[in-house]
């Protein structure tokens, strides 16, 4: 099976819509995290049907919590889950936020080569970030916990938006640390296709 069909039957499983356009654009992005994280120790998983599921699938369930149309990903790392939302919401405006130049100078190749123009490639730390308290939604999936997402990225999204952040096993102790400044609204467990270990996605908001 092509790494084209792994993708388009693991999005099927999932319900998520991807036109073959936007698939062949994640085949292409996928090649290219592939090739530089040889070089450049992007990320450590190193084999490509692992990058697919743990990566890209991962990624893409997140999909239908994005309704808004600005979104910011905290510690993007290569692009996830930012970039792989990039490509499928060419209609949503998203900043991928990471200190690592390595990565953003990565993020910054790719939408030059795969000609992503919804991306902003922002390279600092969240705090010094200047668009405070404009963003639909504050996504990651690479905070250790969400006690310090919360304190990095409070000030960031509009007050409708909300926090969305990517766990694996259901974190039952820190939800209840959550700091007094947020709500807590749902906690969805999401599967991704051959992948067996629980994920979850804890959605809040700011209080007031």
């Amino acid at each position: 099976m092509t790494h084209f069909d792994t993708i388009q039957k693991g999005a099927q499983q999932m319900g998520a819509v991807l036109s073959d356009e936007t698939i062949q654009t994640l085949v292409k992005y996928l090649a290219m995290l592939e090739k530089w994280n040889k070089a450049y120790n992007l990320t450590a998983i190193r084999d490509v049907e692992q990058m697919i599921s743990l990566h890209l699938l991962d990624s893409l369930t997140t999909l239908p919590f994005i309704t808004g149309t600005n979104i910011i990903d905290v510690g993007t790392g290569p692009g996830l889950p930012g970039m792989v939302l990039a490509i499928c919401y060419p209609e949503k405006q998203f900043t991928l936020l990471d200190s690592n130049g390595k990565k953003t100078r990565f993020l910054t190749q790719v939408k030059m080569e795969l000609g992503v123009h919804n991306v902003t490639v922002a390279n600092e730390r969240v705090e010094k970030h200047p668009h405070q308290g404009e963003y639909d939604h504050v996504i990651s999936r690479a905070f250790a916990s969400l006690q310090d997402m919360i304190k990095w990225t409070l000030p960031l999204p509009k007050d409708t938006g909300n926090f969305l952040a990517m766990k694996g096993v259901y974190p039952s102790e820190e939800i209840a640390a959550l700091p007094k400044e947020v709500d807590l609204v749902s906690v969805e467990p999401l599967n991704v296709p051959h992948v067996q270990a629980e994920r979850h996605m804890v959605v809040m908001t700011r209080k007031g």
